[in-house]
């Protein structure tokens, strides 16, 4: 279906982009419903954010994922946010409803539904070794946490960073252990590494055109599993790394699946075509 002056416009923001595979999965999708839309990528200046989230009222844009680095600064031009999002403190997913710019946090069950579908693995009772405290990284404590967790250990290489997510969570949930670790405290990593259920990598590291992470794979617990939320490339040094191990391990192109059907339906109030977006996705 060939862009009309009828089309609705949807999109991701982030900086950089280019490597996004949204479009592709949402523009299949719109596709396959027959539906008069168009998914396109804006790459955005941090400086810019409140400028761009002023441009989808001004310009009539019907929905915008947001990525890596707005998904926490676009909060405060939003008129709402839901209880996912205000508990993440992270948005991913904006609806335009008449004018009216409605906040969600859809990676959350993407996250969730991953893990379940890729490793067999649920949060209750387990703990979580998270690399990042981004925006990304609040989604995958705020799924761990909502969802029986028992124990979280955080680390970042913004030291600060890590310690403002692990203060926030410990506030919501003060049944569950919340601990930061410092990156160059290498004995203490060793040994919650080997405490972990499972690793979860929530930074950039291991993206195509940022260095990987250093990380003493070895020191995990045998029967841990591990995701990587890099989806580009596929198969990042960390997943390699963990497979050679004998760890079950995922990359992030099923988190951003499901995430991104869960927001097409926000927008749409279609049931997403997920075999379609999947095989998009390649």
């Amino acid at each position: 279906m060939g862009v009309k002056a009828t089309t609705d416009i949807y999109g991701i923001f982030g900086h950089p982009v280019k490597h996004s595979l949204s479009p592709d999965m949402h523009n299949s999708a719109f596709n396959t419903l027959g539906l008069n839309s168009v998914y396109v990528a804006f790459d955005i200046d941090p400086e810019s954010i409140e400028e761009a989230t002023r441009a989808i009222r001004v310009m009539g844009i019907r929905g915008i994922n947001i990525t890596i680095p707005h998904k926490q600064t676009i909060i405060p031009y939003l008129d709402e946010v839901s209880p996912d999002a205000k508990l993440t403190g992270a948005v991913n997913t904006v609806k335009n409803e008449n004018g009216k710019l409605l906040g969600y946090n859809t990676d959350v069950g993407g996250f969730l539904r991953a893990i379940r579908e890729d490793l067999d693995f649920s949060p209750e009772g387990n703990t979580l070794f998270l690399i990042g405290a981004g925006g990304a990284a609040r989604a995958v404590l705020s799924a761990f946490c909502m969802n029986g967790g028992a124990v979280v250990y955080i680390t970042d290489i913004i030291k600060d960073k890590a310690l403002e997510l692990a203060n926030q969570f410990k506030a919501n949930f003060q049944n569950i252990t919340i601990e930061t670790v410092e990156l160059d405290n290498q004995n203490l990593i060793e040994q919650k590494l080997n405490e972990a259920d499972i690793l979860v990598n929530a930074s950039p590291a291991g993206m195509d055109g940022v260095g990987s992470l250093d990380i003493p794979l070895t020191s995990l617990n045998k029967n841990a599993v591990v995701y990587d939320l890099v989806y580009k490339p596929p198969d990042t040094n960390l997943l390699k790394e963990a497979k050679q191990l004998g760890h079950k391990a995922s990359g992030g192109l099923s988190m951003l699946l499901y995430q991104g059907a869960e927001s097409f339906e926000i927008w749409t109030g279609e049931n997403a075509p997920v075999e379609i977006m999947k095989k998009a996705l390649g």
